[in-house]
């Protein structure tokens, strides 16, 4: 066991016994070793505090001279002592010397993944998070899935600003960077759900941009992933705005309200009725109506949303600033199809609060999509 490692197991605080005062629970191979660098850096720190306390009120007391009285110096009295000198210097660097060896050991394992990691590409954008699992086909939004006691690489980018992307549980963090690519890697040792951060301040909404880590047993993780890979391809048309709302929409929730609220983006309710009429105005002063009907750009309402998907930047709605990042590739044309169909049944899955209801009627909903131009 290194050093590193065996400082993990030592009894400081609670570092191996799933958290403690300073710590959440750990539930990852490289937690308690983490935790136990942390502690050994407080307890040093304790011990140096309540020693130089302890020397200050020792020299208080044994040297506390009366006010009347005056002070007289001896003029062979020793002006250093270089023992002492060496001791306070040196004991101190090693003591900083081990911290640094330690941090950067620990650094390096956190920063090198197992070649047999199981991969997943993250993309930050403002304010969600998108996990895309190459092996299974499979996008999801404000949850990851990964397996028990695998090691897993998390390849990030962001599609806007900077982002960074922390799991406390986990005691990894790893900035997210427009334009290029960065990595971290973790083993999850304890099934369960976990909270996912975002650390840098990125705006508005930067609060409002969570995700949960699921971590399940391997047999669980592969049922779920497959599962997950053709569950949209398995629904019925009529359960296609449902599925829409309870797996599609987390994507979209931190701009677009249910409810009539603006946000960062409008708001979904009422947007069919706002289509379907042409009301929409754009930040150029067109409106969609002079965009809309047979030799026009979007010939049919259900055009003009799939649009919005994937070329959101086409045109931007006045009053907002076009933050919306494309869907392009990372939704199949099923989804996107029930997309649009949650938007054409929204007053049928909602209520007027934006509160979902838990078992809608959808016996009479449209669930036609349109003709693609």
């Amino acid at each position: 066991m290194s050093m590193f490692g065996m400082l993990a197991t030592m009894k400081l605080g609670e570092a191996t016994s799933g958290g403690g005062f300073w710590m959440p629970e750990n539930a990852s191979t490289v937690a308690a070793e983490v935790d136990g660098l942390f502690y050994f850096i407080n307890n040093v720190n304790y011990v140096s505090f309540a020693l130089c306390v302890a020397i200050l009120l020792f020299f208080a007391i044994r040297y506390y001279a009366k006010p009347s009285s005056h002070a007289t110096f001896d003029p062979d009295a020793p002006t250093h002592n270089t023992p002492l000198e060496l001791t306070w210097s040196v004991v101190p660097l090693l003591i900083v010397g081990v911290m640094f060896w330690l941090g950067m050991t620990g650094f390096l394992e956190l920063m090198e993944a197992p070649s047999d990691s199981y991969e997943v590409r993250v993309t930050a954008q403002k304010w969600s998070w998108t996990f895309q699992h190459p092996e299974y086909g499979v996008t999801e939004a404000a949850e990851l899935t990964v397996p028990l006691n695998k090691p897993v690489r998390l390849i990030m980018t962001s599609s806007d600003v900077l982002h960074s992307l922390f799991v406390p549980a986990f005691r990894v963090k790893n900035d997210v960077v427009p334009g290029r690519y960065s990595s971290l890697w973790f083993q999850a040792t304890r099934p369960g759900q976990y909270r996912l951060y975002c650390t840098e301040y990125c705006g508005k909404d930067h609060s409002k941009m969570l995700a949960v880590v699921n971590v399940l047993p391997e047999d669980e993780f592969q049922e779920r992933l497959g599962k997950l890979a053709r569950e949209y391809e398995d629904i019925e048309d009529q359960d296609l705005p449902a599925y829409a709302l309870s797996r599609l929409y987390n994507r979209c929730a931190s701009c677009h309200s249910l409810d009539g609220k603006s946000g960062t983006g409008p708001s979904f309710k009422g947007l069919w009725d706002r289509t379907k009429k042409g009301s929409t105005v754009f930040t150029n002063g067109t409106s969609l109506k002079d965009l809309m009907g047979k030799g026009g750009e979007f010939e049919v309402p259900e055009n003009y949303i799939r649009d919005s998907i994937v070329n959101p930047q086409r045109h931007i709605v006045q009053n907002y600033t076009g933050a919306m990042p494309t869907f392009q590739g990372q939704l199949k044309q099923r989804q996107i199809d029930a997309l649009i169909l949650m938007l054409k049944n929204l007053d049928q899955l909602v209520d007027d609060q934006g509160n979902v209801i838990e078992e809608p009627n959808l016996d009479n909903a449209d669930i036609s999509t349109g003709a693609q131009q």
